[in-house]
C-alpha cells in the first residue's frame, strides 16, 4: 500500500469516536461520551485509503465544579487521564461517491465523573466504553472535504450507579458526526474546519436518561514544511440540548442542562517516510455552566500504513 501526501492528508483517522471520554458531572447531569476538543485541526475530513493504528493519552485537568449559572461550588483538583488505542480503515470502496472507512476505539481510563458528588481518591479505573463506528464517509471536491459518520458507545466499562466515580458511563450511546474542512487559496497552505457531534442517549440502568447533546468543533490553519505540517488554533463548543429525564432525577436539580467552550493552540506533523503522524493540542475551558472546568491536553502518534506493502516484482 502507498500513502502520496496531498494538501488535504488529516491524521483524523479514528474522529467519530476519537473523543469518546471525560466530562464531569454536575448538579445532577449525566456526562456524555463524547469530549469537546478531541479533534482540532482538519477534522471535517478523513484519512486516505489504508488501515491505520493510533494510540493517544488525553489528559483533563479538573480544578472547578461549576454550577448552573456557572459559579463556582468547588475545586476539587483531579487529573482524569486515559490511554486509547484506535484502529481505522479507510476502504477502495465508494459509497455515494464517498471514501468508505471504520474505526474502533478502545480507552482505559484512571476515572471519570458520572455524579455531582465525588472523592478524588475514589479507585475507579479499568476499560471505558468502547467506540465502534460502521460508518465513516469522506468527500474531496477541489479545496473543499467533508465528512459524514455515524457510531455507537457500548457500555463495557464497569458501571455502578452508587458510586461517584466510574470507568464507564452505563448506557448506550448513538453518535452522529458532520463536518468539512476548506483550503484556502490555490496553494492550499491556510485551512479552516468545522465539524459538529450529535449525541442521542439510551437510559442508563434505567433511572435517568440523559438529554440530547451537541459539541461543535472549529480549526484555522496553516500548513508548513511542504505541507506535512500544520499548526494553528482549535476550539469547541458544548450544550446539552434538553435536561436528563427518568425516575432518577433530583426533584430539586431536574430541568438543568449543562454547556463548556474551549479554545487553544495545536501542531501537526506528519512524515511519510517514517509512516508516522504526531498530533498536540491544549485547550482551556470557559464558559462553563453545571459541569467540570478546567483544561484538556491532548496528544497522539499515529501509524500511517499498518499493511506491509507488496513485494516489488
Amino acid at each position: 500500500m502507498r500513502f502520496h501526501l496531498s494538501k488535504r492528508f488529516p491524521m483524523r483517522l479514528a474522529l467519530p469516536g476519537v473523543a469518546l471520554l471525560f466530562t464531569g458531572t454536575a448538579c445532577g447531569q449525566v456526562a456524555g461520551h463524547y469530549i469537546g476538543g478531541a479533534t482540532g485541526l482538519e477534522n471535517g475530513s478523513t484519512a486516505p485509503p489504508g488501515f491505520y493504528g493510533t494510540f493517544f493519552p488525553f489528559v483533563e485537568d479538573v480544578d472547578a465544579l461549576k454550577g448552573p449559572k456557572g459559579a463556582t461550588i468547588a475545586k476539587p483538583d483531579i487529573a482524569v487521564v486515559a490511554n486509547m488505542v484506535a484502529y481505522a480503515v479507510t476502504t477502495q470502496k465508494k459509497i455515494l461517491g464517498a471514501d468508505y472507512g471504520l474505526s474502533v476505539i478502545f480507552p482505559i481510563v484512571n476515572t471519570r465523573f458520572t455524579a455531582n458528588l465525588f472523592n478524588a481518591s475514589a479507585e475507579s479505573a479499568g476499560l471505558s466504553d468502547i467506540y465502534f463506528a460502521p460508518i465513516v464517509l469522506g468527500w474531496e471536491r477541489g479545496n473543499l472535504n467533508y465528512t459524514v459518520n455515524y457510531g455507537f458507545y457500548a457500555p463495557t466499562g464497569s458501571f455502578d450507579p452508587s458510586l461517584p466515580l466510574n470507568p464507564g458511563l452505563g448506557y448506550w450511546e448513538h453518535q452522529i458526526q458532520a463536518g468539512a474542512t476548506y483550503s484556502i487559496g490555490k496553494p492550499k497552505l491556510w485551512n479552516t474546519s468545522f465539524l459538529t457531534t450529535w449525541e442521542i442517549n439510551h437510559s442508563r440502568s434505567g433511572d435517568v436518561k440523559p438529554g440530547p447533546m451537541l459539541t461543535g468543533e472549529y480549526s484555522f490553519g496553516r500548513r508548513f514544511d511542504k505541507y506535512q505540517m500544520n499548526a494553528g488554533v482549535a476550539g469547541y463548543g458544548y450544550k446539552k440540548l434538553s435536561p436528563d429525564s427518568g425516575s432518577g432525577i433530583n426533584p430539586l436539580l431536574a430541568g438543568i442542562t449543562d454547556r463548556s467552550f474551549g479554545i487553544g493552540p495545536e501542531w501537526k506533523y506528519t512524515n511519510l517516510k517514517w509512516r508516522l503522524g504526531f498530533d498536540f493540542r491544549f485547550e482551556q475551558q470557559f464558559g462553563v455552566q453545571a459541569k467540570t472546568s478546567g483544561n484538556v491536553f491532548f496528544m497522539s502518534i499515529t501509524f500511517l500504513d499498518l499493511t506491509p506493502s507488496p513485494p516489488k516484482k
